[in-house]
């Protein structure tokens, strides 16, 4: 099993934005998701430990911890985790992390075969960050 902590407030990715150059389209990734993914990845580099990217069926479970906003601080009874329903797509936040994993953590996001993802709100004075692990799976009997 891998484990990474990717520190900071979760990141979805966004759409692909296109320009034309000459006759041609060509889609490029929003920098804003580029920049996450290169900081993701130094996470699951430092994760990986020098071992060579994972190959087979994998499982991915991510849980993004979102801050809590301010008005919902509290001065005496201090507030918990609780779901996050305001907050981005679970299938955006899932495709950033899978694309960041590209080559670090995996060959190709192709490999994950089961994939789970939670999104929460921080509890009072934690801080937002995403929780990945991975792991192998074993091969189906057939």
């Amino acid at each position: 099993m891998i484990r990474v902590v990717i520190p900071g407030e979760p990141h979805a990715q966004k759409r692909h934005r296109t320009r034309v150059i000459g006759k041609h389209a060509q889609a490029y990734d929003h920098p804003d998701s580029r920049s996450w993914k290169g900081a993701a990845q130094v996470h699951m580099l430092v994760a990986m430990d020098g071992r060579p990217p994972l190959s087979g069926p994998l499982r991915l479970v991510i849980y993004a911890f979102f801050a809590l906003p301010k008005s919902k601080h509290r001065k005496r009874v201090p507030v918990r985790e609780a779901w996050s329903v305001k907050n981005k797509d679970a299938d955006n936040l899932a495709k950033a992390v899978m694309d960041a994993g590209n080559g670090v953590l995996w060959g190709d996001d192709r490999q994950v075969c089961n994939l789970h993802v939670t999104k929460r709100t921080a509890a009072q004075g934690e801080a937002a960050r995403m929780l990945v692990s991975v792991v192998e799976l074993e091969a189906l009997d057939e």
